[in-house]
């Protein structure tokens, strides 16, 4: 299975250099670059369409939010991980349809192998619902966006 080329988008450098470490150990992702900014996060995914952007929620001059919509207008095939210190499912909300999975940044390093390969695979996880993350409708059921 090829690997995926993903973003990193957090304006916390240190968590963005840690988070990026933590994905470059995986065998399933290629870091092709990293963001810190919403705008940034868009221009790049513009610029390198990856198969995958992770994305903190709350960042300056456009949040992940915002970023994930503006991105998934642009590119609908880019998957999203959207990210956040606060509850996860109120953000999902926000970000309605557009976020492929949204989760606790406590649970981030736990959570986002199973969620990469779900996306690489298009399954569902059961571990990660357990633990909190949420995932779109069309990964839990296997669809296309």
């Amino acid at each position: 299975m090829k690997r995926l080329r993903a973003i990193i988008a957090d304006d916390h450098a240190l968590f963005r250099e840690a988070l990026g470490d933590f994905i470059r150990g995986l065998d399933a992702v290629e870091v092709c670059a990293e963001a810190g900014n919403g705008r940034e996060a868009v221009e790049l995914a513009e610029r390198l369409e990856p198969d995958l952007v992770i994305m903190d929620i709350e960042m300056p001059e456009l949040n992940g939010v915002e970023a994930c919509r503006e991105i998934k207008m642009r590119r609908p095939s880019i998957r999203i991980v959207l990210y956040t210190m606060h509850e996860p499912r109120m953000y999902c909300a926000q970000a309605g349809a557009t976020a492929d999975a949204c989760l606790s940044k406590d649970d981030i390093f736990d959570l986002l192998p199973g969620i990469i390969d779900s996306l690489r695979q298009r399954l569902m996880p059961n571990n990660c619902l357990e633990k909190g993350a949420v995932l779109s409708v069309d990964i839990f059921e296997g669809g296309k966006s």
